[in-house]
């Protein structure tokens, strides 16, 4: 059997959980597919769905779809599956659900990725559920912002050919963000909301501090609307030139993963956080931030504050923060903010490599943030570093996610981070912390 690193990264795509719906007929069950095509291709050894039909599931394969119901996801290898708080959603998929296909790289128009993501058929804040592929390849330039704020939807970067989509802005300091965010005006939000495969490519020039809100590239924002923005994924995207917004998540959220992401060339990209941090209704709870990995970034990664409830962070590679000369910098933060403070935190199985500056920062509490509300076991820290969670005992763990084991993280992990096709400097990065983890690994 072909080992889940030789695969060609393309075809690993969890969409067949949520994949585009069938034809009037039943397709029949896969068996082996390893992870098959959207809109009806068929996976190495499992069957698609017929006419425009559900995927083949992944590995062991899946059911096809039956008239617009989504097909059945297999029972894949680890990273090939949705696991983390808000992961069994249908996103979009399931009976009933529309196919939008981005046929262009434009801004605006018919077939354009702001198409289909803006306008959506049925009322504003109950649309027909929605999965949006893609037919090209190639970079989208916003020239605004694009806010998926209508609930039950599917972007699947993976579905593009080579060499994938980057979304990115049109300028420093312009719009041009993508946001999975509330829409107060018509009380809706972008709840149940699956986001993966996409490069998002923001303006920060990598040689100044200065803060510009704008240069960021993605974001969560559930301000407005406390209580609706929940059941949100983003899953094996790519996150670079971030100032700030490179994967935040602000305000009011539930069940959120942020998981086989790679987040490089950064400010400080990842505050999970809202302000003042002890406001009623604004609270995070149950985040799940697993097998991410982060480099050459000056610090957030993340940045922890407020009152961020019940959340894992969990075997995730940090490499190289405080990367840019600035002074200061630091990995992975938990602070209070006003009389808001994170609780219930389990810090699981996470290396942060030896290598770069500031190593006695791979691990920060701030403003009172209180180490018993952090739960440590199983990571690696440089030696340098003498701050860590001392909370007895694990928090209640509800996620289900997968640990690997410690030598599986090069083999396993690496290769499915980020959009799949990688740019030279992606590849360079993550060769060099492959390097770091045969040097570290089993020290």
């Amino acid at each position: 059997m072909q080992q889940l690193w030789q695969i060609p990264l393309v075809a690993v795509s969890v969409l067949a959980l949520v994949a585009c719906g069938g034809s009037d007929s039943n397709a029949p069950a896969g068996s082996g597919g390893s992870g098959g095509g959207a809109s009806g291709s068929s996976g190495s050894g499992g069957s698609a769905g017929s006419s425009s039909g559900g995927a083949a599931g992944t590995n062991t394969g899946g059911l096809g779809g039956s008239g617009n119901s989504s097909g059945t996801g297999g029972t894949g290898a680890v990273g090939t599956q949705l696991e983390g708080y808000g992961t069994k959603s249908s996103f979009g998929a399931g009976a009933g659900s529309e196919s939008c296909v981005v046929k262009n790289t434009n801004d605006a128009g018919p077939d354009s990725f702001r198409d289909c993501i803006e306008n959506r058929n049925g009322p504003v804040a109950n649309p027909t559920p929605r999965v949006v592929t893609f037919a090209v390849s190639g970079t989208i330039t916003l020239l605004s912002d694009v806010r998926l704020r209508q609930p039950f939807l599917s972007v699947d970067g993976l579905s593009a050919p080579a060499p994938g989509i980057t979304i990115a802005k049109q300028g420093s300091g312009l719009d041009g963000e993508t946001g999975i965010s509330t829409w107060k005006g018509n009380n809706t939000c972008g709840h149940d909301v699956l986001v993966q495969g996409l490069r998002f490519k923001g303006t920060w020039p990598r040689n100044t501090e200065t803060h510009n809100q704008n240069a960021g590239n993605m974001s969560i924002d559930g301000e407005d609307l406390p209580g609706c923005l929940k059941n949100v994924v983003l899953w094996r995207n790519t996150y670079v030139s971030a100032q700030d917004s490179g994967g935040d998540m602000w305000g009011s959220m539930q069940d959120v993963t942020f998981a086989y992401n790679l987040v490089i060339y950064s400010l400080h990209p990842q505050s999970i956080s809202h302000s003042p941090g002890d406001t009623p209704g604004q609270e995070g709870q149950r985040i799940s931030v697993h097998h991410n990995v982060y480099a050459h970034v000056h610090e957030r990664i993340p940045n922890v504050r407020g009152n961020i409830w019940d959340a894992n962070i969990e075997q995730n590679i940090f490499h190289r923060w405080a990367a840019f000369g600035f002074g200061g910098g630091y990995a992975t933060q938990f602070r209070c903010r006003g009389t808001g403070c994170p609780m219930r935190i389990n810090l699981l199985e996470n290396h942060y490599t030896s290598s770069g500056t500031a190593l006695d920062h791979a691990l920060d509490f701030n403003d009172s943030a209180d180490p018993a509300q952090v739960f440590s076991s199983g990571n690696r820290f440089p030696s340098e570093e003498t701050e860590n969670g001392t909370a007895p005992s694990a928090f209640p763990r509800t996620d289900s996610v997968t640990l690997l084991a410690d030598g599986a993280v090069a083999t396993q992990m690496l290769p499915l981070v980020g959009q799949p096709s990688r740019t030279a400097e992606e590849t360079a990065v993550l060769a060099e912390i492959q390097t770091a983890l045969a040097a570290e690994v089993g020290k």
